[in-house]
C-alpha cells in the first residue's frame, strides 16, 4: 500500500508539476519516498527501539504527505484519489508504530 501510493505520488507529481508548486511537489516526493523507506528500515532493524523509531518516522512522514496533499488540493482541488490514499497509509503506519510501541 505504500510503495503504491509513493509511485502514485511522483506519477502525480510528474504530470501535475508546475514551477509555482515545486517546492510543495519537492516535499511531497520526499515525504511519501520516506515513508516506504523507512518502514523497510524499520524491519531491517528487527525488533527492538530502532525498529520502533523508523515506523514512528514513517508514519511522520505519512502524516506530512496528507497534508501537503490537502494544501495542493486546497489550492487547485487537483490530487483526486490520492489524499485518501495517503490517508489510509497514515492509518497503517501508526497501527504498526503503535504496535511496536508496547
Amino acid at each position: 500500500m505504500g510503495r503504491d501510493s509513493a509511485l502514485a505520488i511522483h506519477r502525480h507529481a510528474d504530470t501535475h508539476w508546475k514551477p509555482q508548486r515545486a517546492a510543495a511537489f519537492d516535499q511531497l516526493r520526499r515525504a511519501a519516498l520516506s515513508v516506504i523507506l523507512n518502514i523497510a528500515e524499520g524491519y531491517a532493524a528487527g525488533p527492538g527501539p530502532r525498529c520502533r523509531y523508523h515506523f514512528r518516522v514513517a508514519h511522520g512522514s505519512a502524516v506530512e504527505t496528507t497534508e501537503i496533499l490537502d494544501f495542493l488540493q486546497a489550492l487547485d482541488g487537483n490530487v483526486g484519489e490520492l489524499a485518501s490514499q495517503a490517508s489510509r497509509v497514515a492509518a497503517i503506519t501508526y497501527r504498526l508504530w503503535a504496535n511496536y510501541r508496547a
